[in-house]
């Protein structure tokens, strides 16, 4: 089980880690104006390399979500939470890596298209999936310190979401395009390490790691 834990606190900064990495071999590659999904586009010089990281942060974040639920959303409460969390893993994760995006990722075709469809459904998911757990920290024995902290994430998310997509995206503020997205990514993965972190440390206690083996 702590390992579902600790895939949560690895997947983000294996990504950044893969993503500096990528953008240092793309020659004339912008962090400031270029989507990250560029790295693993048509015109990237070597596009495996972002796509494998797109499936492990993918990977990482449904075995997250899904530690999430045995020890938060099993039993009688509502998997909404831990599900959306799993949505982000699969669309925008492993979704993001099976269709790589077009030539600027303007979505003009149809891999262009699922990129930029299932980015929107993990980033969404993402968002919601905040404000769905933060209503459950409250007032949790274990979990209820976390709430104030993650009412803050749920509203700088998609205050920075709505920020990149109408600036960069609707404005065609073109070369704020790259800041603006990691930006809300960078507010959405502290959200998660937060989480992973929390898990982790819950986990620790034998009598939890127990009950999250027996949850359904």
């Amino acid at each position: 089980m702590r390992i579902l834990a600790l895939c949560g606190i690895a997947g983000p900064i294996i990504f950044a880690i893969l993503v500096t990495v990528a953008g240092s071999l793309y020659d004339g590659y912008s962090h400031a104006s270029q989507a990250i999904s560029e790295l693993g586009g048509v015109d990237a010089e070597r596009p495996l390399l972002q796509n494998i990281n797109f499936f492990l942060v993918g990977t990482m974040f449904m075995a997250l979500a899904v530690g999430l639920h045995r020890v938060m959303g099993g039993g009688s409460r509502p998997a909404l939470g831990p599900a959306l969390v799993f949505i982000f893993g699969l669309s925008a994760g492993i979704g993001n890596g099976v269709f790589p995006c077009d030539s600027g990722c303007e979505g003009g075709w149809f891999n262009g298209f699922m990129h930029s469809l299932t980015g929107i459904i993990g980033f969404v998911a993402a968002i919601a999936s905040i404000f769905v757990f933060s209503r459950r920290l409250k007032g949790d024995p274990d979990w209820g310190a976390l709430y104030p902290v993650s009412r803050v994430f749920s509203f700088a998310a998609l205050v920075t979401f709505v920020l990149w997509i109408g600036v960069a995206k609707i404005a065609e503020v073109d070369d704020l395009n790259g800041v603006l997205q990691r930006l809300y990514i960078g507010v959405w993965f502290m959200w998660t390490e937060i989480m992973a972190f929390k898990l982790n440390s819950v986990l620790r206690q034998p009598s939890r790691r127990e009950q999250a083996w027996t949850t359904a």
